[in-house]
């Protein structure tokens, strides 16, 4: 008894205590910390004006609810009052939630990776001057240090002493990151050099063919990340040439996460990221953009394998993220990697002797058992954390699969599913809706749910034409949209109409994309926010698509649909100003995909509404990567490029001939070049 009220009073002290200026913040990440003795702040204007008032540095971590060592960094640091005190003492605290504001983080990520000439990640942990000018950044920073890194305490102090007593030592310190921040610019660098399609086509998949992994697929050693936006342009680079080893390394890559521990085995959805080359122990959050941007790659290669394999992992992905992170339309952000015990992956996984005697009082015999045990990789002495055991799939599936798949869910139905960040996110709830509007292709039953969930999204987030970035259920939203909303909502839109030929998100889409132009668009830069701190955008593609080719895509798209030249000339201008950028593309994949779209050509298919549904099969069926469909009040068939229709037909299967003729030009015109490159033979 005793010890139960010790735990107790364990588990309320921290609820007890005064609480923060967090208390009253929307974003659940804030909140966790909203009693913390550390005297934590929103990112606010008032906040940043008190730091200089009381000339004191600003100690700023970036996070989100559903990252794991955030958490640790929590329990051991923030809610400790030493670590409190010494925080308190030399700094105005700040706490970031980086998916409300993926600008801020974007900004201090970019730092980091120049900083320390490899990729950063959560919590982010940044001093600065009173001036917002960074002296000290770095990721996780320990309680008690068992390494050659400092504990946070001592680094805190010295870092509080650093601004207060060294100020030549911090000028100098200041001035090297200034230098820093300068080479972060995306610096325009217009060339009439160039690289003809085929060179950009040979030099892209070489470059990924060095990442590739050939035993496992996947494009690095660990963590190692989905990289949707790599597949789609393995794939496309496959519906245009053929290569055979563009459409190997995408399909082994998607086969192995399907059957490995990065995929859920028993519920579908995929993890954040691998811990290891194999796939096989993940990082165990569930986010909403990693799994949205995988379906629409498993349904491409499903269409060009018919295998259903494919057909089924996206498939059961949606209905995963039904189950688990939508509520009145809307989906929710991400799920915990711990469960409610605080074990990372508790809720995944199994141990040998728990399944072992479970299955037997199913009835399974011992042979039956060992074959169960030996498919789902449960090991004796468990895969992860010593005694637990993570699913995957070895070999051929056993007779009984199906009984032991309901036995293995019956014991999760008995615990609790992790902690779900419920925020709702324009961006990502966008890619999730275009994922149901691509199922819809193969599963019609799909479409009206796509069209709800689009329908209640616009509804939620687009005010009098003002679009905002993310709310909470049964809350309106105040957070103007960043460039990324913009980007895949119009995304979203322009797969809708392709899906549906509904005029009205062809509309819409136009006015969303003019809009972000004159909004995101200052001096020939594109930035990521109209806020402060104002982050100029780029082409990264490494956890999701960059929100800037994206959108630039969506300009192309709408260019060639509604002959709108305003929106094409803009991503050809980007393209001549950043193409030098194309000869690095391992991780800008959407930017070559906008170069190659450019100048391989977008091909439009006009007819009737009604010609257009009759052969809906046959054209999602033609072998061109870049073919988008248009209603025209004739009932002949057009396939026209931008500004130029180069053949007319009565009949479909004529039209269909000329643009799988036109593929076939694509290579052999070595005239057509991408802007800024050098050239390669």
């Amino acid at each position: 008894m005793t010890r139960f009220i010790l735990l107790f009073l364990m588990a309320i002290t921290p609820l007890l205590a005064k609480p923060n200026a967090l208390f009253h913040e929307a974003s659940p990440y804030l909140k966790k910390h909203a009693h913390n003795p550390v005297n934590w702040f929103p990112w606010k204007q008032e906040v940043l004006d008190r730091a200089i008032k009381e000339n004191k540095p600003i100690f700023l971590s970036i996070g989100y609810s559903t990252c794991h060592w955030c958490h640790v960094m929590e329990d051991e640091s923030f809610e400790d009052n030493d670590v409190a005190k010494v925080l308190n003492e030399h700094f105005i605290s700040i706490k970031v939630d980086k998916e409300e504001f993926p600008n801020i983080d974007k900004k201090y990520q970019k730092l980091y990776r120049v900083i320390k000439s490899r990729r950063g990640g959560w919590p982010l942990s940044v001093f600065l001057t009173p001036k917002l000018e960074p002296y000290f950044i770095t990721t996780y920073i320990p309680r008690n240090s068992g390494s050659s890194a400092k504990d946070i305490i001592t680094l805190s102090a010295e870092l509080g002493e650093l601004y207060q007593k060294k100020p030549k030592e911090l000028q100098t310190v200041v001035e090297s990151f200034a230098l820093a921040q300068k080479s972060m610019s995306q610096v325009a660098k217009p060339s009439k050099t160039s690289l003809a399609t085929k060179a950009l086509i040979t030099n892209t998949l070489n470059a990924i063919e060095q990442q590739y992994d050939k035993v496992n697929g996947g494009f690095s050693a660990r963590p190692k990340f989905p990289e949707a936006s790599k597949i789609e342009l393995l794939i496309n680079m496959y519906k245009i040439t053929n290569n055979q080893q563009a459409l190997t390394m995408a399909k082994h890559t998607l086969e192995n996460m399907a059957k490995r521990g990065i995929y859920d085995q028993l519920e579908g959805g995929f993890f954040r990221y691998s811990n290891v080359e194999a796939w096989t122990i993940p990082h165990f959050q569930k986010m909403l953009y990693v799994n949205a941007q995988m379906i629409p790659q498993y349904l491409s290669m499903y269409q060009l394998t018919k295998e259903t394999l494919f057909f089924n992992v996206a498939k059961n992905t949606i209905a995963e993220m039904e189950r688990h992170f939508m509520q009145d339309n809307h989906y929710f952000s991400a799920s915990d990697a711990d469960d409610k015990h605080g074990q990372e992956g508790g809720y995944y996984m199994y141990t040998y002797d728990d399944v072992s005697e479970g299955l037997k009082k199913e009835g399974l015999s011992e042979d039956e058992i060992e074959e169960a045990l030996i498919y789902f990789g449960i090991e004796e002495d468990g895969n992860f954390d010593s005694e637990f055991a993570h699913l995957q799939q070895v070999g051929t599936a056993p007779e009984k699969e199906e009984k032991i798949r309901a036995y293995l869910l019956k014991i999760r139905s008995e615990r609790a599913f992790p902690f779900v960040d419920k925020k709702i996110i324009t961006s990502w709830n966008a890619m999730m809706v275009k994922a149901l509007f691509i199922m819809a292709k193969h599963d019609p039953s799909t479409l009206k749910k796509a069209h709800t969930r689009l329908e209640a999204l616009l509804s939620l987030m687009l005010h009098n034409k003002k679009l905002y970035h993310q709310t909470l259920i049964g809350t309106k939203p105040t957070q103007p949209a960043q460039l990324e909303d913009y980007a895949y909502l119009i995304d979203t839109l322009l797969t809708a109409h392709q899906v549906s030929l509904k005029k009205s998100y062809l509309t819409l889409a136009s006015t969303l994309a003019h809009q972000a132009k004159e909004q995101f668009k200052l001096e020939e830069r594109w930035y990521l926010t109209t806020k402060s701190p104002r982050v100029e955008a780029d082409f990264d593609d490494k956890y999701y698509s960059s929100a800037l080719g994206v959108l630039l895509n969506g300009f192309l798209t709408l260019a060639n649909i509604n002959d709108d030249l305003t929106l094409g000339d803009e991503a050809q201008k980007v393209l001549k100003n950043y193409g030098h950028l194309l000869s690095q593309p391992k991780e800008r994949s959407s930017f070559v995909t906008l170069a190659l779209r450019s100048k391989a050509g977008v091909v439009t298919l006009k007819s009737s509404r009604e010609n257009l549904q009759k052969y809906k099969e046959e054209i999602k069926n033609i072998a061109y990567p870049f073919l988008l469909q248009k209603i025209h009040p004739y009932s002949e068939y057009l396939a026209c490029r931008l500004g130029l229709c180069f053949a007319t037909a009565k009949i479909f299967k004529g039209i269909k001939s000329e643009i799988e003729e036109a593929k076939k030009e694509i290579i052999q015109q070595s005239k057509k070049v991408i802007w800024g490159a050098k050239k390669s033979e």
